[in-house]
């Protein structure tokens, strides 16, 4: 009996092969590889290297090379079942019990890769034949060249029993056939029918480069379903594979991010062009165990839909489901096609350097649902900005990690802020600080737009001010104008007064503050929010307190790399490295 490829393979994703040869041999990092002396041969100079990244070791004084089977079977002279046991037990994984139905699958394995082969080949042959000449045409009109053809093993499937009756003279039966996928029984006539008739093939393997299924893609504009797939059997389960990763999983020693897109000829052409690191994800809803899988060889996945409504939708949907499974060091982006395009449209215009530019313009899984769920927004009144926030954070709890759940809903809450802060854009740019107070002139600082956002937070809502007042006092604030804003909010809290806004401007222009009203004419200027809750208003404070604590780390930075930079004192040195390797914002 067999293990099962997909158990085999979790096995080698859990250990790293460094891990298994570092227990005999003493293994040194050099760049992506390790190196030592050969357990195989008696030597003083390392020639034996490991490499993680490609699953491998290699012995140049002996020539051994393998994985981490290989490696147990050799050095400790271990039958395979004992390697795969022993190192399924240090991968945290249950011995794997063979049943008779695993007999019985392995057998249906093997008849139905005979079958598959042979059927590809079919119909590989039969798309360069005279008789076949306008379906070859097509794809070499799509630019393909025929050594991507070649590589796809692209074909065609003619109509009538040609290819039922060449597999049943061949001895096999009209079972085994249908649970290929690639035929059915029409139950009227009773006969055997080639699924895929009439259709260019797209043959499909799993990630192990062996045939499981197959797409179909017809030429007719009279046919109702441009494309379809083989249905679910028990090797191929659309939602578990993505069409060419078997080829595109080795692309990750010249990139880290692999391209999910949604067809075919997407992938087909993409390659075509150069452009290897691409999947499709087999006409199904992307699901997690297809990012499980991508993430596998890829730290970075990036899914590209059409460019139309229903595209943009589909993207949407997608994202919210898979940010469940996010996880650290490991990302999903999104990259919308512009209006009217596919990638293998835009490829063909463009090419692969203009493809690539469009590449580079995608959106972070947060920034992608964010921007998204904004552009359902009709106004930014309170209720629809408490709407909005609602909507986010429900998706962010849906997150699995903890630690991952809260940053990113600190990340929503600030875009929330954030996009507020924008939307006031144009008034904020024309405030400016200066002996005068010019509000017609001067564009404000970074730190100046926080800092003036946060007292008119402060102003807008006295009541919650009472409630925060110690962590209010203890924000570093360094504009005179804000901290004395401050002292005087702060005296009228401690003060007990029960004051409203119009109160509060009375109290602030008789304080005899330098330039207070024009500062409150921004104020009035500016529809901030209307109403805010108490878990909301501490929420923006602590948002207020990072955003100023890194704005401040930032510019003290930059004063003592000036300084070094003319003065190269030790001091300034030694401070400028402590505060870079702070893990203070």
């Amino acid at each position: 009996m067999k293990y099962p490829k997909s158990y085999l393979e979790e096995i080698t994703q859990r250990l790293k092969v460094s891990d298994i040869v570092g227990s005999t041999v003493k293994l040194t990092k050099r760049g992506k590889e390790f190196v030592g002396l050969s357990p195989f041969t008696n030597e003083k100079t390392p020639s034996f290297t490991v490499n993680d990244e490609k699953g491998f070791y290699h012995c140049f004084s002996s020539g051994e090379h393998g994985g981490i089977f290989d490696f147990l079977i050799k050095i400790e002279k271990l039958t395979f079942g004992d390697a795969v046991r022993r190192l399924a037990s240090k991968a945290g994984m249950s011995e794997y019990k063979f049943s008779k139905l695993d007999v019985e699958t392995e057998k249906k394995v093997k008849r139905s890769e005979k079958i598959f082969q042979l059927f590809f080949n079919y119909c590989h042959k039969n798309i360069f034949t005279e008789e076949n000449k306008s379906h070859l045409d097509y794809l070499l009109n799509r630019s393909l060249k025929k050594a991507t053809i070649e590589n796809f093993q692209l074909g065609f499937c003619d109509d009538g029993n040609r290819a039922s009756n060449h597999f049943l003279k061949l001895g096999y039966h009209e079972k085994e056939l249908i649970e290929t996928g690639l035929f059915y029984l029409h139950e009227q006539k009773n006969i055997l029918i080639p699924r895929f008739k009439n259709r260019i093939i797209f043959p499909i393997k799993n990630l192990f480069g062996e045939f499981i299924g197959c797409g179909g893609r017809t030429v007719l504009s009279s046919v109702p379903a441009k494309y379809i797939n083989s249905p679910e059997t028990i090797f191929f389960k659309k939602g578990n594979n993505l069409y060419n990763f078997n080829n595109a999983k080795s692309e990750n020693k010249n990139t880290d991010y692999l391209l999910i897109v949604e067809g075919y000829m997407d992938v087909v052409s993409l390659y075509n062009h150069d452009i290897k690191n691409v999947c499709a994800s087999l006409g199904t809803a992307i699901t997690d165990n297809q990012i499980n899988l991508a993430w596998r060889n890829f730290k970075n996945i990036i899914i590209c839909f059409d460019g139309d409504k229903s595209g943009f939708a589909a993207a949407y949907r997608a994202a919210e489901k898979l940010i469940k499974i996010s996880k650290a060091n490991h990302t999903v982006s999104f990259m919308i096609m512009p209006q009217g395009l596919d990638p293998d449209d835009y490829v063909g215009k463009f090419g692969k350097d203009g493809f690539n530019s469009l590449v580079k313009k995608k959106k972070d899984i947060t920034e992608f649902i964010f921007e998204y769920t904004t552009k359902q927004l009709h106004d930014y009144s309170a209720s629809s900005l408490a709407d909005l926030e609602k909507r986010l954070m429900d998706i962010a709890d849906t997150i699995e990690d903890v630690i991952i759940k809260k940053y990113y809903k600190g990340f929503f809450k600030n875009k929330i802020f954030e996009n507020l802060i924008k939307k006031n854009k144009n008034n904020l740019n024309k405030f400016q600080i200066s002996n005068k107070f010019d509000i017609d002139r001067l564009e404000m600082s970074e730190l100046e737009v926080k800092e003036f956002s946060l007292c008119q937070l402060l102003i807008k809502f006295p009541k919650l001010l009472e409630k925060n007042i110690e962590r209010i006092s203890e924000i570093d604030l360094s504009l005179e104008l804000t901290k004395k804003i401050r002292t005087t909010l702060l005296d009228i809290s401690l003060n007990g007064d029960n004051c409203n806004y119009e109160k509060i401007k009375e109290i602030l222009l008789g304080a005899n503050i330098q330039n207070i009203g024009t500062f409150l004419k921004f104020v009035d200027a500016n529809s901030f929010m209307t109403n805010v809750d108490a878990d909301t208003f501490v929420s923006l404070i602590e948002d207020y307190e990072l955003q100023l604590k890194k704005i401040q780390k930032d510019k003290k930075i930059e004063e003592l790399e000036k300084s070094f930079s003319s003065n190269m004192s030790e001091q300034a040195l030694d401070e400028l490295i402590s505060l870079k390797n702070s893990n203070n914002l």
